[in-house]
């Protein structure tokens, strides 16, 4: 048999799955190549305790550089376009052929997007993290937002999370009666993907913390002096430290390609993560898989996780001549309710007539669990 090319753009989750399944599966005959502009990745679930002072920035983060133990080609190089004609990639070090390729290229952030939001704060990258952890560390009074942007954007229950989170942490600082926190989100409230009753339990929760909750108005702007907050309902308030979740957008390399259907991600067909041209598939955020419900399943580390290891396997499979898989649907997020407890968003996401989906309770058992999978996470077990 020839030997055939298996390239992955991108080392996330989805990325990193799909070149271990792939390579797991087939004989040495074959290549297994993983292309990422970065020597390592980041864990930005991480980062809700990282601001917390929680976790350490060097221990937020994997090398693709170990990959190579495995038998995987890790090439670091940034992909500038995909021709598809030719089943080949340009990068800045030369070109790569491909039998079948993986987009695994994640989502983008356009802090452009919401005018100010570029100079307020974040936690959605290492490097802003990193800012708000030194702004939060000073901080002895005054009032915290966090404001989503728009729908939808990575790790659904972040914005919730870290609001609980900060609750903990100044509680623990014995500042909290001096400082307030609310969240904004444009949905109906809460993660309503999940359903009302996980819904009312985040909201009970919050009215325990005394955490404000702004439903149906998305950030619109954030004065440049960060010190107040607009939004799509034509209100405003005035707050200290302005925390944006930025809007989300597809990865340049393929934002203007005949991947991008109507939802404005990469379409793929939801069992096999298929794309429009042949023996190319997309995973992660990237992508819009669709639900009954008309949404897409969330983008969330998890699912990513599982796509790669689909496409990875049917990969294989078409090489191997052997029997394809289809991606379950079947998935989980975590969701501190502070530093010592923490519930779990869990479901099938792509059943019918809609998503069958629950919040279990907060525990510290859950709070080891969503520490052992960030342990997981380093040694590629996830």
């Amino acid at each position: 048999m020839t030997g055939k090319n298996v390239v992955v753009i991108g080392g996330g989750f989805g990325g990193a799955a799909a070149a271990i399944k792939t390579r797991t599966m087939l004989g040495s005959e074959h290549t297994v190549t993983l292309v990422d502009r970065n020597r390592e990745v980041h864990l930005c679930g991480m980062n809700p305790m990282l601001i917390a002072g929680e976790r350490d920035p060097r221990r937020t983060t994997r090398s693709l550089g170990v990959l190579g133990n495995r038998g995987i080609n890790v090439v670091n190089a940034q992909v500038d376009e995909i021709d598809f004609n030719n089943h080949a990639l340009k990068t800045g070090d030369g070109g790569i052929d491909y039998d079948y390729l993986v987009i695994a290229a994640g989502a983008e952030y356009d802090w452009d997007g919401t005018p100010g939001a570029r100079d307020a704060y974040s936690f959605y990258d290492i490097a802003s993290a990193r800012r708000l952890r030194r702004r939060l560390s000073r901080m002895k009074r005054g009032h915290v937002s966090i404001g989503v942007a728009a729908t939808p954007y990575k790790c659904p229950p972040a914005p919730f999370e870290t609001a609980m989170i900060l609750d903990w942490f100044f509680r623990k600082q014995g500042v909290r009666q001096d400082i307030e926190i609310s969240v904004s989100t444009p949905e109906p409230g809460p993660m309503p993907v999940a359903g009302p009753d996980a819904m009312a339990m985040i909201m009970r929760a919050f009215d325990r913390k005394g955490i404000q909750l702004k439903s149906e108005a998305a950030v619109t702007s954030v004065r440049s002096d960060g010190r107040e907050v607009a939004y799509s309902d034509d209100s405003s308030i005035d707050v200290d430290v302005a925390v944006t979740i930025p809007i989300h957008k597809p990865a340049t390399l393929v934002r203007d390609t005949s991947l991008i259907g109507p939802s404005g991600w990469v379409k793929v067909i939801s069992q096999t993560l298929e794309t429009a041209e042949k023996d190319v598939f997309a995973i992660g955020d990237v992508n819009a898989v669709p639900m009954a419900n008309g949404k897409g399943v969330p983008k969330a580390g998890v699912f990513a996780s599982a796509e790669g290891d689909t496409v990875g396997h049917n990969i294989a499979a078409a090489i191997n001549d052997s029997a394809p898989v289809e991606f379950p649907g079947e998935g989980y997020c975590f969701i501190g309710f502070g530093g010592d407890t923490s519930a779990s968003v869990i479901g099938n996401f792509l059943t019918e007539p809609k998503p069958e989906v629950r919040l279990t309770a907060p525990t510290a058992r859950g709070l080891k669990s969503k520490e052992r999978f960030e342990r997981d996470w380093k040694r590629f077990r996830v």
